[in-house]
């Protein structure tokens, strides 16, 4: 037991404190020789990623509400200074590209926020969370304001970077594991993002937890780690 992360597979429970991987409910031994890739299909980690978002789904609903109205609110705020400026239409696309990132960034924070599955750690940030956050939204955020197409690349590529966060508290030396961890498993982690980005998109933000909470289990997996149950 421990105050804070001591690495790889230890799991904050409901009271605060951190357990090593071998606590943890339903836990089993990694096979020998540390396989644990199995069981990744995307039918099983769509299946399992619903379970639990179900099994929350009122916490997750009133976080999602919750960042919906910060989103609104900062809509809001950037449409009436826009539109009480005289801006030249050059200097009215730069404020749209910032209001555009900075909505990006906001997002990436959001999404390692989540990426924690307990709805009470999501409110629990450290500082390396935001800089996974910033980077993973701004990247994100500023392919995706100039094409969509690049937006969804780097959905695709960077989607284990919030889930790293969360899981190991990594900030930017994490951006590298990400596009690893992708490029190793391509055929089902490249699968799974884009389905997690299509949850996200066609749910209006409200089934992100489904993609990051699928990224977790996978992540699990691949270390051979328990999965909680």
């Amino acid at each position: 037991m421990s105050d804070a992360s001591q690495g790889p597979g230890w799991w904050q429970a409901s009271d605060g404190k951190w357990y090593p991987p071998e606590q943890a409910p339903g836990y089993q031994p990694a096979a020998a020789g540390g396989g644990g890739s199995g069981g990744t299909d995307i039918g099983s980690v769509f299946s399992y990623s619903w379970q639990k978002f179900i099994q929350n789904i009122g916490e997750w609903i009133v976080l999602w509400l919750a960042i919906v109205a910060v989103f609104v609110v900062g809509a809001i705020v950037s449409a009436v200074l826009v539109a009480g400026s005289s801006f030249s239409s050059f200097r009215f696309n730069i404020v749209g590209i910032i209001v555009g990132i900075l909505f990006g960034v906001l997002s990436g924070i959001v999404y390692v926020a989540i990426a924690k599955v307990d709805v009470a750690a999501a409110f629990k940030l450290t500082s390396n969370n935001l800089i996974a956050g910033a980077i993973f939204g701004l990247i994100y955020g500023a392919l995706n304001y100039f094409c969509s197409l690049f937006g969804i690349a780097a959905f695709l590529f960077l989607g284990f970077l919030p889930v790293l966060s969360a899981l190991d508290d990594k900030g930017a030396d994490g951006l590298g594991e990400s596009v690893n961890l992708t490029t190793s498993h391509s055929n089902e982690a490249l699968l799974w993002w884009f389905v997690g980005w299509l949850i996200g998109g066609v749910t209006c933000g409200i089934g992100a937890p489904i993609a990051m909470i699928g990224g977790t289990y996978m992540v699990k997996r691949y270390r051979g780690e328990a999965v909680a149950p």
